[in-house]
């Protein structure tokens, strides 16, 4: 029951990687002219969920790691990634904690995690991007109002009654639902990824990224999106939260309208 995986989030965690960057700074428009990486998967897809159970956005824990959950139980449901389970880790996010963050990531990076669901964390996504940038790992964070790009919508998304129950289905303890939605969304945009790309690696997932959430042929579900990539090369990835936009320079995220990065918007 993911009630008790998040009973011992607290004891050390995870893992993680973006492609460079770091935070406060507006990511760029994503592009579907990424260059394909070799492959270093070994064909286990494993998602390490950095759940912020400290600092201001612990009260959303439960609704995140549920959200990421779901999203792996419904693929696992469908066959899994490469014909295996896809699996999920939970750990600690360390918000306020930097001891916390860097404990996490290394027993991620230990236990072979090669993509992490972050939290809406300027502060911890600053501490993840350079270790994820090294160990070769993807990273996904929901942008917040202190580093997505200006103009670029930051409110977290309300779960109808039917989505509602879904996370409730997953884990039953669930109160606040905020980042439940997000949560799902990325989680399948990454899995969706490792799809397109033919690889479970960390960097060959983030170059996937681009191209399912970039201008391909657009799809709102996992079994869609599948039924897309047995004919086309890239698709767009639009699930409840609408359409992604992704840097896979900055590993950050926001839904809905696409807006154009600011001039100092560079990489690092």
């Amino acid at each position: 029951m993911l009630v008790g995986r998040l009973a011992g989030i607290l004891v050390a965690g995870a893992v993680v990687v973006a492609l460079a960057g770091c935070s406060g700074q507006a990511m760029p428009t994503p592009t579907p002219t990424a260059t394909p990486v070799a492959a270093t998967g070994d064909g286990t897809l494993r998602i390490g969920d950095m759940t912020p159970v400290s600092g201001p956005l612990a009260a959303y824990a439960k609704a995140q790691a549920a959200g990421i959950e779901l999203a792996v139980s419904e693929v696992n449901a469908a066959g899994g990634y490469n014909a295996l389970p896809v699996e999920v880790l939970h750990r600690g996010a360390g918000d306020g904690d930097p001891a916390v963050t860097d404990a996490s990531f290394a027993d991620l990076l230990a236990r072979g995690v090669d993509v992490i669901i972050a939290p809406a964390s300027a502060t911890v996504l600053a501490q993840l991007v350079p270790l994820a940038k090294a160990a070769g790992i993807a990273l996904i964070a929901p942008a917040s109002a202190d580093n997505a790009p200006a103009g670029a919508a930051t409110t977290p998304l309300v779960p109808d009654d039917a989505f509602a129950a879904r996370l409730r289905v997953t884990d039953p303890s669930v109160g606040d639902l905020t980042y439940g939605i997000e949560a799902y969304d990325l989680t399948m945009a990454a899995i969706l990824g490792a799809t397109l790309a033919k690889d479970d690696g960390g960097t060959s997932i983030a170059y996937g990224l681009s191209l399912v959430t970039g201008s391909g042929i657009p799809c709102s579900s996992y079994g869609m999106c599948l039924d897309v990539l047995k004919t086309q090369t890239s698709i767009d990835y639009m699930g409840l939260a609408g359409q992604i936009n992704y840097s896979d320079v900055t590993g950050l995220a926001y839904f809905g309208t696409a807006v154009a990065p600011s001039p100092s918007a560079t990489s690092t």
